[in-house]
């Protein structure tokens, strides 16, 4: 598709809001090549990719400006194949704006193998760009670091933890580990030496002296891993205001935890503490009563537990907890270390990937049981969040919203306003219509605009029920389309607040 379609709807988007947006770069350029040129290569290509045009005045209402159009397409396309490190193959094209000629350039996103993508005379650390609401900004060193980890398999649940000993674990989990692993690993582990089986499963490192533990073994297995990594913990909040502001009269918290331990124990306590922390409700059910919780437990469960198996245990991330946040209407997870690997959050969502950051400690926590129950701590198979999913579902609450940086994770789950007594007949999830949906769409586009694949995971209803629900609401003039609708770029957006 040609990209003049792209540039009609995004210039006449631009004139509506008096801006570019975070997908579209505008410049005048009548003075030659910008100066920025690569740092917005750079920031898109690091991105999800997006659109440069030059030839547009945004201090006159993006009005189309006379530009050298040949050499500065040339100019353009010698700036992705030679500013920038890896090169950009972009599709440059002279187009028109009000029967003036200008040009476009279409950013792919850059291979995730091959990220960072830098400007080439400022170098890696100083030229790797991303793109937000506000422009092109610097990625910081850690966001570099965990895109450069990704192209391979960090080892970092490996290392040799400096001082700890087999003395440091708890002896009861290391036998349970140890007869997990004797009768399903097979006969490598079913004949093996305690100490073999240790340094097989990753609990000690290779080729030391024995006794040494590493990082995964001690936070899977360790009496208080603490000792040796103070941040390495879960902290909860629960604040009283949706926006996290204090009270009238001053209060800040509801609770304000810091949970200690091994993963298993850390697991176990969050969960105490946030079922706690949350409203219950009932149903009836013949003459007897049944309680519902707030939040699906085993959803809660299933999140801290990626939070804490996904994160990123770089010595530079070691001064970060994974943190819970509960507020009136929503309950949010924070995890350092955005997606690793060549994974997206659709992926996650459909269930057709599943990659590690830590895959010595995620194998571990498949073989650990969680404290004083039969049951494991994860199944290490890629389903966690479809679990997650289906608990949210069949408990009639939205599905979660995951939003990964190049440097966090965040999932959210929104509360689910139910009323004290239901009829224990009543369906226990009522069919999502295109109607329905019209509030939750309203509510995401909220945070700023989505492409109707977005909005569709985020709800978790079909393609044709999304877009039914956007024509509804384009035709009461709530939301428009950021581009044409055929077009890769496109996103819906809020035109006017609703009451």
């Amino acid at each position: 598709m040609a990209l003049q379609d792209d540039v009609d709807t995004l210039v006449s988007q631009a004139r509506r809001m008096g801006t570019d947006t975070s997908g579209v770069e505008i410049k005048r350029a009548q003075g030659g090549v910008p100066k920025t040129l690569a740092e917005s290569i750079s920031a898109f290509a690091n991105g999800d990719g997006g659109l440069i045009i030059l030839g547009l005045d945004e201090e006159d209402e993006f009005a189309a400006v006379p530009i050298p159009t040949r050499a500065m397409a040339d100019a353009l396309a010698n700036a992705c194949s030679d500013q920038v490190e890896p090169p950009v193959r972009a599709r440059v094209e002279i187009v028109q704006v009000d029967n003036v000629p200008i040009v476009a350039a279409s950013i792919p996103p850059c291979d995730p193998k091959q990220r960072p993508c830098f400007v080439r005379r400022q170098g890696i650390e100083g030229g790797s760009y991303i793109r937000t609401h506000d422009g092109d900004r610097h990625l910081t060193s850690y966001e570099i670091h965990l895109l450069i980890e990704g192209r391979g398999q960090p080892h970092n649940d490996g290392e040799t933890v400096p001082g700890a000993t087999l003395a440091d674990l708890d002896q009861s989990a290391v036998d349970a580990l140890l007869e997990r692993l004797r009768s399903t690993r097979g006969p490598a582990f079913a004949t093996a030496e305690p100490a073999t089986m240790l340094r097989m499963a990753g609990v000690c490192p290779r080729g030391e002296a024995s006794g040494r533990v590493t990082l995964a073994g001690l936070m899977a297995l360790g009496t208080y891993p603490q000792e040796f990594f103070p941040q390495l913990n879960v902290t909860f909040v629960s604040f009283p205001t949706t926006d996290g502001a204090p009270m009238a009269d001053g209060t800040r918290f509801l609770e304000n935890v810091a949970i200690d331990g091994s993963i298993p124990q850390m697991v176990s306590r969050l969960v105490d503490v946030v079922m706690r922390s949350m409203t219950r409700r009932s149903v009836m059910e013949g003459i007897g009563r049944r309680d519902i919780w707030e939040y699906p437990i085993d959803a809660v469960r299933e999140l801290v537990v990626n939070a804490l198996m996904h994160r990123d245990y770089h010595p530079l991330a070691h001064g970060a907890q994974v943190q819970v946040e509960m507020y009136p209407d929503r309950l949010v997870f924070r995890n350092p270390g955005g997606l690793f690997g060549d994974v997206s959050t659709h992926d996650l969502l459909d269930g057709r990937a599943s990659s590690s950051r830590n895959a010595i400690l995620a194998r571990l926590l498949e073989d650990l049981p969680m404290p004083g129950t039969n049951h494991m701590v994860c199944e290490n198979r890629g389903s966690g969040i479809a679990m997650i999913e289906r608990e949210l579902a069949t408990s009639g609450q939205q599905p979660a919203v995951f939003r990964p940086t190049p440097s966090l994770f965040v999932a959210e789950v929104r509360s689910l306003a139910m009323p004290t007594h239901q009829v224990a007949d009543a369906p226990r999830i009522a069919p999502i219509s295109a109607h329905d949906t019209e509030p939750l769409i309203i509510s995401l586009l909220a945070d700023g605009p989505k492409t109707s694949q977005e909005l569709q995971s985020a709800i978790g209803v079909s393609r044709p029920t999304v877009t039914k629900s956007l024509r509804a609401l384009e035709q009461r003039g709530l939301v428009a389309p950021t581009a044409n609708r055929r077009s890769r770029y496109v996103k819906w957006m809020l035109t006017r607040l609703t009451q």
